[in-house]
């Protein structure tokens, strides 16, 4: 960013007159950014009049709760840019309002968006999962016990077995948390992953004694416009455990009838238990998060729609029971 360079004399100003007069000849100051904490040059918010830094000077990147202003002052600038084609009421009308004879003005589709403060989070995150992982190897001893549980598949040949469930691990948590995110960012919201101080106590308990978490951050989300947008962006975290359980509920279905039942091959065996793993800690993740009290997805699901909401409960508690019982049948 640059900055004018001005012969200010500002020695012995009060301090608000001080600033008012370097914000009037552009000159910039350190600060702390108000949601980040970050030291950097200021940002203030033309809506909100916080003050933030680079990464979040935008009202969507921190969540400005002046929303719906900034977005009606985009309008009106969108209206302005096309006067000869709209008038500024069309502009302001529903798209499929406006007359069909003109060139329709479109809102721009959710981009996938990522901060250098949510990438070190999903860094952050990342980590702690797939230590959580190996440590639930261990159980019920924690990382202690795993590691030389660990040493010996890798020793006999069967390193794809740790693997596999480590990788399941991280991208049953990972995936469920993204979908928030791009599922809220579709629809225009401000999202972020962030790692909480619960998260790390947490993790650091999932670490040392197999305790089995369910998310080391929360992805913050700026209002929805409607109950049912905002019921969408917390079904999609469940949904996609559903589906990832789903899909290996059919992979192993399709692999004990091209094996045969029962099943003697301790390759197949293990490869059974690795996917009967992956099963399990999906419904679970999904069924645990569907629970109708906040501040579970299920809450807010189940006050937007209470069908959707019992058809994945029923679904996920379906694919639990066949995870936990029918499997070992195998």
């Amino acid at each position: 960013m640059s900055t004018r360079n001005t012969n200010i004399n500002t020695k012995n100003l009060p301090y608000r007159e001080y600033n008012e007069t370097r914000q009037l000849h552009g000159v910039s100051r350190m600060v702390n950014c108000s949601l980040c904490g970050k030291d950097d040059l200021a940002f203030t918010c033309p809506y909100c009049n916080c003050v933030f830094c680079a990464d979040h000077r935008l009202p969507e990147s921190h969540g400005c709760p002046a929303m719906e202003k900034a977005r009606d002052h985009a309008r009106r600038k969108v209206a302005d840019s096309f006067s000869e084609q709209y008038t500024e009421e069309e502009v302001l009308r529903p798209v499929h309002e406006r007359s069909s004879q003109r060139r329709t003005i479109r809102r721009p589709t959710g981009r996938a968006r990522f901060s250098s403060t949510e990438k070190r989070d999903l860094a952050i995150a990342s980590i702690l999962v797939v230590l959580v992982g190996i440590s639930m190897m261990g159980y019920p001893s924690g990382i202690f016990n795993a590691i030389p549980r660990l040493i010996y598949f890798v020793s006999v040949g069967f390193w794809w077995y740790p693997t596999i469930t480590i990788c399941i691990f991280l991208v049953s948590f990972m995936a469920h948390e993204m979908a928030h995110k791009f599922v809220a960012q579709h629809y225009g919201q401000w999202s972020e992953f962030r790692m909480t101080q619960q998260g790390y106590l947490l993790s650091a308990l999932a670490i040392l004694w197999s305790f089995p978490i369910f998310g080391t951050g929360v992805v913050a989300t700026s209002r929805a416009k409607s109950l049912e947008e905002d019921g969408k962006v917390n079904l999609a975290g469940p949904l996609t455990n559903f589906i990832i359980a789903a899909g290996i509920a059919i992979g192993m279905l399709l692999l004990v009838a091209a094996v045969g039942v029962p099943v003697i091959d301790p390759v197949t065996n293990l490869m059974l238990s690795v996917l009967r793993y992956g099963l399990i800690l999906n419904a679970m993740l999904g069924a645990f998060n569907m629970i109708p009290i906040q501040p579970f997805d299920g809450a807010t699901v189940k006050m937007w729609n209470t069908a959707v909401w019992a058809a994945l409960t029923v679904a996920l508690a379906a694919l639990l029971l066949f995870g936990f019982f029918i499997v070992p049948q195998f």
